[in-house]
């Protein structure tokens, strides 16, 4: 047996796997069970690019009663295989950074892990960030995407890709590639014809944006509340200043695959936003609106109501985001990275600024970028 060891180990070292291969299963016939022996296949895993086979075979030695120096060396294969996971992730963060100027701010976010996969996921998110399996269980998102990490955009790729590899959904998000997507806010809609081919045309200050029904990917909807000083009476009956919402915006994006500004083809996609504080409906297409009281004009509140549903109508194969309350219930525990989306493309007049434009900013480009990846938590 030691001879064939021996052997083993010459091969090994000279990287003769598929010779180290043939002695080992030698041995192992003579001897299947042979704690030694599975040390030296674990080892050959890790050599010929299996590491999930070798870490099972170390992690199972681990719970055996075995003698130290056995456990010492199932340790050890551990470590190796957790330190070529380190250093291939840090060639993989310093790739990005060199080929797509991964410096940018970003955020990591996982998506809802499945119940039966909860255990073993705690177990990758524990090593891929080198913590305890306590720390790491609340980083798994139970209905809704959570943000786990903000970076550099080169480390939350690379852990994200690291992440799907093991069959974990993540996504991330730079704030560069926020910047980028082109975003028109509307003032109002109008409707029209081209050789039979029916057309919606969106007014954006000086732009004319043109669309079919079709080009519309998704709808994302949201509420923006608005904050503002009341004065109150206190418990001790005395006049005090209190921060309450003064009211709640409603506002939408149509996040569009093609479409033309002012007779141009636009084709790498485009967002065009609108709420009801700033949407003229005085102006363009006219809806008949279903009034609560006859004798009066509509409110904004059913105006807004009749635009939802002529929205729903003209586009019904567009994809709903619905989620963003919470959403931004989880983003706003990153004031930082919130403060770092410079432009939130929302006209609202506030008596004091909000870091709920910037929510809403960031939800609507993360469905933008990632709607191919969203779950029923996301887009329904």
């Amino acid at each position: 047996m030691q001879d064939l060891v021996a052997a083993f180990e010459s091969q090994f070292a000279d990287k003769q796997f598929s010779a180290a291969s043939a002695t080992l299963q030698q041995l192992l016939s003579d001897s299947p069970d042979d704690p030694q022996l599975q040390i030296l296949q674990g080892r050959l895993y890790d050599a010929m690019g299996k590491p999930n086979e070798a870490e099972e075979i170390f992690r199972r030695l681990l719970k055996a009663q075995l003698p130290a120096k056995l456990i010492t060396q199932a340790r050890q294969g551990l470590l190796a295989i957790e330190m070529a996971e380190v250093q291939a992730r840090q060639g993989r963060m310093d790739e990005i950074a060199k080929l797509a100027g991964g410096s940018s701010f970003a955020y990591l976010a996982l998506l809802p892990v499945a119940p039966e996969q909860k255990d073993w996921a705690i177990a990758k998110i524990a090593r891929v960030f080198r913590t305890d399996p306590y720390t790491a269980r609340f980083k798994i998102p139970n209905r809704y995407p959570k943000i786990i990490r903000i970076g550099t955009l080169a480390e939350m790729q690379a852990y994200g890709e690291e992440f799907q590899t093991y069959g974990i959904a993540a996504i991330w998000l730079s704030i560069e590639a926020i910047s980028q997507i082109p975003i028109y806010q509307v003032e109002y809609f109008n409707e029209f014809q081209v050789k039979g081919n029916y057309q919606v045309k969106a007014i954006a200050n000086v732009d004319e944006i043109t669309f079919t029904p079709q080009d519309v990917i998704t709808k994302v909807e949201g509420i923006l509340p608005t904050f503002g000083d009341v004065v109150v009476v206190n418990a001790k009956h005395k006049l005090a200043r209190k921060e309450q919402i003064l009211d709640r915006v409603q506002i939408c994006d149509l996040h569009l695959r093609s479409y033309r500004v002012n007779g141009k083809v636009r084709d790498r996609g485009g967002i065009i936003r609108f709420h009801d504080n700033q949407y003229r409906f005085d102006l363009g297409l006219q809806l008949p609106v279903e009034r609560s009281l006859k004798h009066i004009a509509p409110t904004v509140k059913e105006r807004w109501l009749e635009l939802s549903k002529w929205l729903d109508r003209t586009m019904p194969t567009a994809k709903t985001a619905r989620d963003f309350q919470n959403f931004a219930e989880m983003s706003i525990v990153y004031p930082e990275f919130l403060q770092a989306i410079e432009e939130t493309h929302v006209i609202l007049e506030r008596t004091k600024p909000s870091l709920w434009d910037n929510c809403f900013q960031l939800y609507s480009s993360t469905v933008f970028h990632h709607v191919h990846l969203a779950t029923s938590s996301i887009v329904v």
